[in-house]
């Protein structure tokens, strides 16, 4: 693919647009925003469909939270759009288990490390599905952290599309000496919002607000919790998903403008938890005044197969 093609749409992010226009039409900012990120998507699509492969490979990578499964998701919608099967493989069912992780100092399993993952199971599968469409992939037990006896055997159809997604998708260990027909996408919140010069929200404070909001509704996580995580979560960013994120084809910029406007009120119910004692006080403090200045937005504006479903729930595409 050529690099050259690998902008992003970027936003006015200013919160006082962006209160403006939930309080003059918040239905129509939901839907304008929904319309854009299905057309960068469909853009993507139409490039890759260009390549004269039988069986494209996308690999699809990004950090926490930055919507690589709902996208992944809604990618493989537009590929059937256009007429083409898709097979969404996800590489956190080539963890090797818990049993085989290298732990961190502080004793904590090193989930986000590389090595973490079957290497040389993923390289072989890549290759095996270039070639020949076929090969067996584990299933991965998450709530016992190991891998299931039984595997998963596919046997695909020419002109499939392959979407392979995961925080290391973009790592040349598993891409290395293929070119042909494998197109790589980096996806995450590219801008944060501010107020003139000054940042309300960082992206990366939005990410962890979309985290944290999906923790609770999902896995029950306590804010404070991820508060707790959240640095290592993006030290492992740092030293295994950002230095290759200029090597995708693509790059999506998965920030919808009225995000903040949607998590405000769940989320600063959620930071009000963390109490003052707490060393991450501070933070949950900043977070929730940040969030208090803007307006709040009505979550059924939001559509059943909106990326904003896999951090609030009530979507339509299965996690």
């Amino acid at each position: 693919m050529m690099k050259w093609l690998n902008t992003y749409r970027r936003y006015a992010c200013d919160i006082h647009h962006i209160n403006e226009q939930v309080r003059e039409d918040a239905k129509g900012l939901v839907e304008m925003t929904e319309e854009l990120f299905r057309y960068d998507l469909r853009q993507i699509v139409e490039q890759v469909l260009t390549i004269p492969v039988k069986r494209p490979i996308l690999l699809l990578s990004g950090p926490s939270s930055s919507g690589k499964t709902t996208s992944a998701q809604k990618l493989a919608d537009e590929f059937r759009a256009k007429g083409c099967e898709v097979q969404h493989i996800s590489m956190d069912d080539f963890y090797l288990g818990i049993k085989y992780i290298r732990t961190l100092p502080d004793g904590r399993p090193d989930f986000e490390s590389v090595e973490a993952l079957d290497i040389p199971l993923i390289k072989q599968s890549i290759r095996q599905l270039a070639a020949t469409g076929e090969c067996d992939l584990p299933r991965y037990d998450f709530r016992n952290s190991c891998r299931m006896e039984e595997t998963r055997h596919l046997q695909l159809s020419s002109h499939t599309v392959i979407i392979m997604e995961g925080i290391h998708a973009l790592n040349p260990i598993f891409s290395s000496g293929m070119t042909d027909g494998i197109s790589k996408i980096y996806i995450s919140v590219k801008q944060g919002i501010k107020d003139n010069e000054d940042y309300v929200l960082t992206n990366r404070e939005i990410r962890c607000i979309r985290r944290m909001v999906r923790d609770y509704h999902f896995r029950e996580v306590h804010p404070e919790h991820l508060l707790d995580m959240w640095q290592s979560i993006v030290d492992g960013e740092k030293k295994y998903i950002r230095p290759y994120r200029y090597t995708s084809d693509f790059t999506i910029n998965s920030l919808h403008l009225y995000e903040p406007c949607l998590m405000k009120e769940t989320a600063v119910s959620l930071l009000s938890q963390v109490e003052r004692h707490s060393p991450y006080y501070d933070t949950a403090c900043h977070l929730a005044d940040s969030l208090q200045r803007f307006e709040s937005l009505d979550a059924q504006l939001v559509p059943e197969n909106s990326l904003m479903r896999e951090f609030i729930g009530g979507g339509n595409y299965v996690y």
